[in-house]
Order: structure tokens, then sequence, then C-alpha cells
């Protein structure tokens, strides 16, 4: 009989702490679910970040949309006559990016070819930056050359 009345005491004991702890589980687990589901009361919303990568041109598929050839600008051309810089270079077509670009210029009458900002053009001249319809060239111990494209036609 002693036997008998420890047992049931044990399990007497066990049985309200199991419920309690339970009850107490399920009740953190609801604050936690609506302290989540209550929007945080803030002065504006949220709005993530995203940064654009930006991406290098083609010059090869510029060339062609621009009319010019995909050979790129960068080859040795014949030494020609003294002429002024400015009548040397055409500038045939202008892709204006912010921060790079490609412009089609052609040298000493040969096809436009294209050319990415940074890169050389020919003898020394190198392509600095393409903004709206220019272009602007530079070499060590000249001064900077500025390329406009041809008015636009009106018809």
């Amino acid at each position: 009989m002693i036997m008998r009345s420890m047992v049931s005491s044990t399990t007497s004991r066990w049985a309200p702490r199991l419920a309690a702890s339970l009850l107490a589980g399920l009740a953190a687990a609801g604050v936690v679910y609506w302290a989540l589901k209550v929007p945080v009361s803030g002065t504006g919303s949220a709005v993530a970040a995203v940064q654009v990568p930006v991406l290098a041109p083609d010059t090869g598929l510029v060339a062609r949309a621009l009319g010019g050839s995909a050979a790129p600008a960068d080859l040795p051309s014949a030494v020609a006559a003294p002429v002024a810089a400015s009548a040397r270079f055409a500038l045939v077509g202008v892709v204006d990016q912010a921060g790079s670009g490609v412009a089609l210029i052609g040298l000493d009458g040969k096809p436009a070819k294209p050319v990415a900002v940074g890169a050389s053009v020919g003898e020394g001249w190198v392509l600095r930056h393409v903004q709206g319809r220019s272009a602007t060239l530079e070499r060590e111990g000249d001064a900077p050359l500025r390329l406009e494209l041809p008015p636009k036609i009106k018809g």
C-alpha cells in the first residue's frame, strides 16, 4: 500500500508541471506569432536598395546598329600627311551611358569603327568621354579634341 501511494504521488506531481510547461510554450509561440504579424510603425515604407550593374557595351553591335563596321578602331593606320587633327576624325554615332559609352569614329576617311570610352582611337588619341551628340578625344601634349555629330536632318 505504501508503494502504491508513492507511485501515484510521483505521477501526480509531474502531470501539472508538464501541462504548465506546454501552456507556457503555447503562450510564448502565440506572442511571437502576433508580434510578427503587427506592422512596425515607421515614418515611411522600407524600400530595398538594388544595385544595378553597369554592363560594358558590345562595340561590335553598336557599330552595326549605327551603320559602321565591327572591326576595332585601334588597328595601326598608314601615316598620312600632317593634317589638322579635327579634319582626320569623323564622328558617325554615339551611345552615351552614365559613366561609359561607345562612339563610332572614322579616321583618315576610313570606315567608322566602334571605340569604347578609354580605348585608343589611333596614333595616341584616346576617347575620354561621350556626352549627348559629342565625343572628346585626348592625346598627351595636345589640347582635348571635341567631335560633334552632324546636325539632324529634318524630313
